[in-house]
């Protein structure tokens, strides 16, 4: 019926009459109208293990042209419980789902039908099979030119390759050595360079910033003089993402709420910490990185400012379409998302947090690295992140720089980036696990790109 209230208690009165009900709701699974194949596959899901025979013909609703009634066949299939398990190849394609919904219902069923096997890792190579076969399916989906991954296993960097064209117009190939815009995945680096300072003893995480460096303040407001470093890295300074202008032109910085009280992602409290950095080591942003995070851990292919002899390297940034758009050339650093460097460069970074004492006495010591990767404060605002099995996230909290997800396997910490210059990307490591992953896209269309990718794989 074309009455929801209607297809509703015939969906109800046909869970009663029971499992003779079932030849016909699976007749239905094949009608030309949407709306009866949704009926359908809600009355079956409410038979739960009754339905048993619907297995194959829900397995194969998976595949609808509708996210609405893939969503609903794959809740159906996990009612029926261990009952379904032929429908765990479909359900498993399922997790990379163009719909948020349909890979939610997917991982849920999963889950319901095998527990055991879903908490149980993946094999490395399985997971390599996955990226290998993925990846240019969601580029040509998302209109994404170049895409470059490596991943940490092991705490070593084990595995790194790039898919695609570093321009659309020239055609140019990306390889592992082109650059990419991190975008907000600059943070965690910049945040790792002040804990160096911390650890120097020439930074206090909890000395308010306006007692180091002059800020752009609003009449009436006394709050900004409260902000410290470690607010600022946590995210709980009370400042905007960022200022109406622009943070470059130094105008008005209001306060939204009183510094310290909760989470409130801030590009601009980023902008302000480096400016007190800056100050403190008497250099650009860009030369105490170079010493601090850059040579430490062998980091070649890294930088916060532009120069032209990058040019030849740098990606370009394209938008939903695949059409390029204009490079942005960051003459001016910036702590909140100016860095620009290359997947297994990003990924040397990640081995650094996870196995800190191979870079050495001049890398960020096991504690300070520890004090990063604490949960500082609940980002309730926040999402966790889609990822299946025993990486699937619970409450989301944030470090100092970075987020952190619950899991039922451990903490997985993890940061992404979005420039408007056409470029995202997404990283994630686990302390207890040894594990990480680099995904840098040239595309706006990344974004969903590496989501439905991180859905498929969770962690290695």
């Amino acid at each position: 019926d074309t009455d929801p209230f209607v297809a509703g208690a015939a969906a109800e009165a046909l869970a009663r009459i029971g499992k003779s009900s079932v030849p016909t709701l699976v007749l239905a699974l094949g009608d030309a109208r949407e709306e009866v194949r949704v009926g359908a596959a809600v009355a079956l899901g409410k038979l739960g293990p009754k339905a048993i025979a619907a297995v194959p013909a829900l397995a194969k609703a998976l595949s609808d042209r509708k996210a609405v009634v893939r969503w609903t066949a794959a809740n159906s299939l996990g009612a029926a419980g261990a009952e379904a398990s032929s429908a765990l190849p479909a359900l498993r394609e399922a997790l990379w789902d163009r719909d948020e919904d349909v890979r939610r219902g997917a991982s849920l069923a999963l889950e319901r039908i095998d527990p055991a096997a879903w908490l149980r890792a993946p094999s490395w190579e399985a997971t390599l099979a996955t990226i290998e076969r993925l990846v240019p399916i969601l580029m040509r989906e998302h209109h994404v030119p170049a895409v470059s991954i490596a991943l940490v296993k092991d705490r070593k960097v084990a595995f790194s390759k790039a898919w695609g064209v570093g321009d659309a117009k020239t055609g140019a190939p990306a390889t592992t050595a082109t650059l990419f815009e991190a975008a907000s995945m600059t943070k965690p680096a910049f945040a790792y360079v002040a804990l160096k300072l911390v650890a120097e003893g020439k930074l206090d995480l909890d000395r308010p910033l306006a007692e180091v460096v002059d800020l752009p303040a609003v009449p009436g407001q006394a709050e900004l003089s409260r902000i410290t470093p470690r607010m600022v890295l946590s995210h709980t300074s009370g400042l905007p993402n960022w200022r109406p202008g622009g943070e470059e032109r130094d105008g008005p910085l209001p306060v939204l709420f009183e510094p310290g009280s909760r989470f409130g992602y801030s590009g601009e409290a980023f902008f302000l910490l480096q400016r007190a950095v800056e100050k403190i080591t008497g250099a650009p942003l860009e030369a105490y990185a170079r010493d601090a995070l850059f040579t430490p851990l062998g980091i070649e292919r890294a930088t916060f400012s532009w120069a032209p002899e990058l040019d030849a390297a740098l990606a370009t940034g394209h938008d939903e379409e695949g059409r390029p758009k204009a490079r942005a050339r960051y003459r001016h650093a910036n702590a909140a998302y100016t860095l620009v460097t290359t997947a297994p460069d990003y990924a040397l970074f990640l081995r650094a947090l996870l196995d800190p004492g191979a870079f050495g006495e001049r890398a960020l010591s096991p504690g300070g690295v520890e004090a990063m990767l604490q949960r500082a404060v609940r980002a309730d605002a926040r999402d966790p992140i889609e990822r299946p099995g025993r990486a699937r996230g619970g409450a989301v909290w944030w470090g100092l720089g970075w987020g952190i997800n619950e899991t039922p396997d451990g903490d997985i910490v993890y940061h992404s980036g979005a420039n408007q210059t056409g470029f995202r990307c997404y990283s994630q490591l686990s302390p207890s696990r040894g594990t990480g992953i680099v995904v840098l896209t040239n595309g706006l269309g990344g974004g969903p790109l590496w989501t439905r990718l991180v859905a498929a794989i969770g962690d290695l």
